[in-house]
């Protein structure tokens, strides 16, 4: 597969360094699927995850230097069949899907924090090697700072909220706090914008 250029995520990513929020989220559109693209710049190369709602289909695409990015035959041969549309210059390339859907990001980022729950199915297999892989719904924070344990979870925290929100918990000893019951999960926040008494 050849390699295609989003340049388009210049000014989305432009705008999350300079926020300093390392994970985003938008939905696209696309031949009436709509689509979940989540993007993360906390690691190198840059991912970006599109999901299409209400299907079985969701890919994790790198993106090395200059935006450069391809899509996998598989990935591409599915994607063709949830969208039924026709594989072939003439009728639908990844190229051009992958060019839409770069073209709808925003330019700026929101302040809004990415749920985990829109993660774990990109996380998955990863999510399956961290402490209490079973837990997938995030509950909070524990400052154990003031209950003087030693902080876990940071390979958890990292893969949900990116390098910049576990960093930060390495340092000030906080755990991310998870349970694999979804009606006792919470709204996702950042650590340094809550209470830690949890």
């Amino acid at each position: 597969m050849y390699n295609t250029y989003l340049t388009q995520l210049r000014a989305l990513t432009s705008d999350m360094a300079k926020s300093g929020k390392d994970i985003e989220q938008f939905y696209v559109t696309y031949a009436n699927v709509r689509f979940d693209v989540i993007y993360d710049i906390s690691k190198i190369p840059f991912e970006l995850l599109i999901g299409a709602i209400n299907h079985s289909w969701a890919c994790t695409l790198e993106l090395s230097r200059g935006f450069a990015t391809y899509m996998s035959n598989n990935d591409f041969y599915s994607l063709c069949d949830i969208l039924n549309l026709k594989p072939g210059k003439e009728h639908f390339t990844s190229f051009m899907f992958l060019n839409h859907i770069a073209s709808k990001a925003p330019a700026k980022c929101s302040n809004q924090v990415v749920d985990p729950s829109h993660l774990s199915r990109f996380r998955n297999k990863k999510v399956k090697t961290s402490d209490e892989p079973d837990k997938i719904y995030f509950v909070g924070w524990n400052n154990h700072m003031k209950d003087k344990r030693t902080a876990h979870n940071f390979d958890k925290t990292e893969l949900f909220f990116g390098k910049r929100v576990a960093d930060y918990c390495r340092t000030n000893n906080i755990s991310s706090r998870w349970t694999n019951k979804k009606y006792e999960s919470r709204n996702a926040s950042y650590p340094w914008n809550m209470n830690h008494e949890l």
